[in-house]
């Protein structure tokens, strides 16, 4: 289906274009030239992509509300195409169109069908196209598999929390990849990239009339992507208005089109996204609680980069094999000077910044070593503490805590039964008590406490377990 072009038109000019474009793409294409031709081909077999005038689409979207549709239209039907975008054209092109314009978005659009009606792939590169997939053999990452593998098979919605640039969205195309939904539409959504106005619109859809500017009707996402996968990519940025719309939905599995009175069942399973703390925006009146456990049923907090060490060299070397060829680069090895920069810098931007990183260094890379002046360079420069540097000013002065450090580790090194594991002892007496004042100032949410300590909310789960602290609304030890 994906690989395949419907058009329909009776201008011979268009039709040539488009075949040369076709053959460029290798996509099969049918031609058409009326709509009265059109209705059976629609109903037999759905292409991948339909190309048409606005007249023509008014009908395709009423018989395929769920069409990959690119529109052709002249310059004096700039309005009528706009209005088709808001019901859910992928594009319009202007004639004259040429060629390899008309490939670029043929090409494109074609993707995008791909993406909804073929299941996510996760294996090796097929014929040299880098495919999108999880790269990470850290612990931390070994245990989101595991996560994955348990939750993907159940058909229960799904909070993927982590900081930006983690690879949240991957997460998500891996649970869809070994869930039962795989076969199905698959949608992904950045919240906080539609304004606040229009994001009920484009999850829900709208009836003609609903508010000035709706000529027509739009079928939403959820209608869209009925019996398969929407993701929902910084959910915390939703309107709370549109959040109790989205709660019925979950609920119920039922909606209503903005301004429209029909009772619309769709059956998705959300797989949502948030860089942000969604605890606290609760706290602070911003995000339901009630959406926030109908959400996170399973839960996987992507761990960052800084808590990846052995991943940041996979990544780097991965990267580089990715982006060579296109960027006209022919690194093969890495000098050994810059391997310990990468693992230094703590990737506040994770895995996007390294890849923005490494694929800066490509540009300007010469020879097939990567060497260290290829690396922008607040990565070369930046500094960072060392645990020596934790002697500040305030921390000489008498009474510091250094102070009280060091009365407590004499108290222990004066323990004959420590000896051999004193610093295995030391080192769990600090965690646990830095662990239970972080979670005290918390008020023993997790979220908070995890970003006071720097560490991800499933390496704090872990600790907590490790360390047998109970938590509450207090916190205590378990004895």
């Amino acid at each position: 289906m994906a690989d395949t072009v419907l058009l329909i038109t009776n201008d011979g000019g268009i039709v040539q274009k488009v075949r040369d474009a076709c053959r460029e793409l290798e996509a099969s294409l049918t031609h058409l030239d009326t709509l009265k031709d059109a209705t059976e081909q629609l109903a037999a077999a759905p292409p991948g992509l339909i190309l048409c005038d606005y007249s023509t689409f008014e009908i395709v979207r009423e018989q395929l509300p769920r069409a990959c549709v690119l529109l052709y239209t002249e310059p004096a039907g700039s309005e009528q195409a706009i209005e088709a975008i808001k019901r859910g054209a992928l594009d319009y092109l202007v004639t004259p169109i040429e060629t390899e314009v008309l490939a670029r978005h043929i090409g494109e659009a074609l993707r995008i069908s791909r993406d909804i009606h073929v299941p996510a792939v996760y294996g090796e590169p097929v014929d040299d196209v880098a495919v999108e997939r999880i790269i990470g053999q850290s612990p931390a990452m070994r245990e989101v598999y595991k996560l994955i593998g348990r939750i993907a098979p159940r058909d229960v919605n799904v909070l993927i929390t982590g900081e930006s640039g983690t690879g949240k969205e991957l997460i998500a195309r891996a649970i869809l990849h070994h869930s039962p939904r795989k076969d199905h539409p698959f949608l992904a959504i950045n919240c906080a990239a539609i304004p606040e106005t229009l994001i009920e619109s484009e999850l829900f859809g709208h009836e003609k009339g609903a508010f000035t500017g709706a000529a027509l009707r739009r079928i939403g996402k959820f209608e869209q992507c009925d019996g398969g996968t929407l993701f929902l990519d910084e959910i915390g940025d939703v309107p709370l208005a549109t959040q109790a719309k989205l709660l019925r939905v979950l609920q119920d599995n039922s909606f209503q089109r903005l301004g429209g009175t029909e009772l619309i069942t769709s059956d998705v399973r959300i797989i949502a996204a948030t860089h942000q703390p969604l605890e606290t925006l609760i706290e602070e009146k911003r995000f339901r609680q009630d959406l926030y456990f109908r959400l996170n049923v399973a839960g996987i907090d992507v761990p960052p980069l800084r808590e990846r060490e052995v991943d940041v060299v996979l990544l780097a070397h991965k990267l580089v094999q990715r982006y060579n060829r296109s960027l006209g680069a022919d690194i093969r090895s890495f000098s050994p000077d810059v391997l310990p920069v990468l693992l230094k810098y703590p990737w506040p931007g994770n895995v996007r910044e390294l890849e923005n990183a490494i694929k800066a260094a490509l540009v300007v890379a010469r020879g097939s070593i990567m060497r260290l002046e290829f690396l922008p360079e607040h990565i070369r420069k930046a500094t960072h503490p060392r645990s020596s540097d934790f002697s500040t000013k305030e921390n000489l002065a008498a009474g510091s805590p250094n102070d009280e450090a060091r009365s407590i580790a004499e108290k222990l090194a004066a323990q004959p039964s420590l000896a051999g594991k004193l610093h295995e002892t030391a080192t769990a007496i600090v965690e646990r008590e830095i662990i239970r004042v972080c979670l005290q100032r918390a008020k023993g949410q997790l979220a908070p406490a995890a970003k006071i300590l720097g560490i991800s909310r499933t390496t704090l789960r872990k600790k907590i377990a490790d360390h047998g602290i109970r938590t509450t609304t207090s916190v205590d030890i378990d004895t």
